[in-house]
């Protein structure tokens, strides 16, 4: 396999495995349901009152937090199986993908690199593996 992402003067090349993509989705579409279960980890952590002191925020402002989570996990499972996305595509891939990471560190009540290791050997792969293809994403818009 060649790089997974590669810059082009219109687009950014994907070439992922079939499976790495539909993994992508099931992950995306995971934590898009996570989000918005009310009371749930992911939800507190990424949907949770900006004033600690508050049980929630302004409904607008909720409404718009929830948009900027859901859009960019939405825009990854539309886009997932392309061969070349935008570049707005790409950085939205890179939300979505940090979207993903925040769901799993909020199911696994991850906070430091010793949570992360201790880990099963399945979830701490999941995780680096995340860490890596954002990673190489961003090399790739970098480049």
């Amino acid at each position: 396999m060649s790089e997974p992402f590669r810059r082009t003067p219109t687009a950014v090349v994907v070439d992922l495995p079939t499976e790495v993509r539909t993994w992508l989705i099931g992950l995306a579409t995971d934590a898009g349901a996570e989000v918005v279960e009310v009371g749930g980890a992911t939800n507190r952590r990424l949907l949770g009152p900006i004033d600690l002191t508050a049980d929630h925020d302004d409904p607008l402002l909720e409404l718009q937090r929830q948009m900027a989570v859901e859009g960019p996990l939405n825009v990854l499972v539309a886009t997932a199986m392309a061969t070349e996305i935008s570049e707005d595509e790409a950085e939205q891939w890179i939300r979505a993908l940090q979207m993903v990471l925040a769901a799993a560190a909020a199911r696994f009540d991850l906070r430091t690199e010793d949570d992360v290791a201790s880990l099963a050997r399945e979830d701490h792969g999941a995780i680096t593996t995340l860490q890596a293809i954002m990673s190489l994403l961003m090399d790739a818009l970098d480049s």
